[in-house]
């Protein structure tokens, strides 16, 4: 008899988990007990993920092992526990570090031999924030591959760095973050110690810079940040920037609990060694953001992930303003678009909304949802601790 969580092509149907995993150690004991835990997962992806194979064919190259060479060596002198820490994923899941590594360079190491050619990419995240007197909200649509549906974890890490790590920068961590398969965690959606709650959008630019800071290592930074001038600081990746793009959607909360709403839109500086960045506060209006620039004057990508990106925002803008939880759940459910959707669950989609997260700072609640988050109940409800 077929099993029930099965297709007839053996393919994995949408599954209502959230695994949560609780970590304390060292950089490499963290990635090393993720890995050894999560070992079936992340070969599962490694295996499946279509994307990887494009990133071995290019890794093979002269100009792909160039620039991953030159990527490597420059994390190793910025942020060299990090490194450690992928690296005790590796040998704890039993699966190559260069797969990860490969994973973290994504559209770098994709378009290294066609960097010059108009690329056809594919995305897909929504974010929306609301802040004022009644509700500090900020939800978020965490879409990736078909391959990432229910290849994801949720990852509450105590990270206390050796000597070692410190004499290098290292700093102690606290945080919870939402991790694909094998990736670092950062790049989604999640919170840390210091008051800052968080989503990404990715963001093409048609220019990348092979061998720069990609933005995975600038995301992973950023769980460590104490300040918005620190985070502000991380991003800017002051005498080297950024190798590729992406927004980051900030609800700040600071020790007199007052918030603060940002988006920050991140690019590589093709003129300079840093990143381009441009830095909106809002103080009344509602945040909105997708996979597309909106204020920074950046040469994008064609294709997918700007067709959907302006979409997914002419569905958004139909709704009024959200101003409470209920209005955000709302949006972020809409699914009124033919082609591309806020919540993507077409089942023939190569994109699919693999989850959606609430933030709550009223209730200091993290609520994620495998469904539409209006039409569902949230499959775990996690707590936001501060330490401020």
């Amino acid at each position: 008899m077929r099993e029930l969580n099965a297709n007839v092509t053996g393919k994995l149907n949408r599954r209502r988990a959230v695994p949560v995993i609780h970590l304390q150690g060292s950089h490499y004991d963290v990635g090393y007990d993720l890995g050894r835990i999560f070992a079936s997962m992340i070969k599962n992806f490694i295996a499946t993920y279509e994307n990887l194979r494009d990133f071995e064919k290019e890794y093979k190259t002269h100009a792909g092992r160039d620039a991953y060479d030159r990527t490597l060596a420059n994390i190793k002198n910025r942020y060299p526990f990090y490194l450690k820490e992928m690296q005790g994923v590796a040998d704890g899941a039993k699966v190559p570090f260069y797969q990860l590594f490969l994973l973290q360079m994504d559209d770098i190491m994709g378009t290294i031999n066609d960097n010059h050619v108009p690329r056809n990419d594919t995305g897909g995240c929504s974010s929306i924030g609301v802040n004022n007197p009644d509700a500090g909200i900020l939800g978020h649509t965490e879409d990736a591959f078909s391959e990432t549906l229910n290849h994801f974890y949720i990852m509450s890490a105590h990270i206390t760095p050796t000597p070692d790590d410190r004499a290098e920068g290292a700093v102690e961590e606290q945080f919870m973050s939402l991790c694909y398969a094998g990736h670092m965690p950062g790049y989604t959606m999640g919170y840390n110690q210091h008051g800052l709650v968080f989503s990404i959008n990715t963001l093409s630019p048609l220019v990348l810079k092979p061998g720069n800071t990609p933005r995975t290592f600038i995301t992973r930074a950023l769980l460590a940040a104490k300040s918005f001038n620190e985070a502000e600081d991380i991003l800017r990746d002051e005498g080297l920037g950024i190798g590729n793009g992406f927004s980051v959607n900030m609800l700040w909360t600071d020790p007199q609990g007052g918030r603060q709403l940002y988006n920050i839109e991140v690019a590589p500086d093709l003129k300079g060694d840093r990143s381009l960045l441009n830095i909106h506060k809002y103080d009344k209006e509602t945040l909105v953001h997708c996979n597309i620039y909106q204020r920074l004057n950046v040469t994008e990508v064609i294709g997918p992930i700007i067709d959907s990106s302006e979409s997914r925002l002419e569905a958004i803008h139909k709704h009024q303003p959200p101003q409470s939880r209920r209005d955000v759940t709302d949006v972020l459910s809409d699914t009124t678009g033919k082609s591309f959707q806020v919540f993507q669950e077409k089942p023939e989609s190569i994109i699919q909304t693999i989850a959606a997260g609430i933030f709550d700072l009223e209730q200091k609640t993290w609520s994620i949802y495998i469904d539409k988050p209006n039409k569902s109940q949230p499959v775990a409800i996690l707590p936001i601790r501060f330490n401020i």
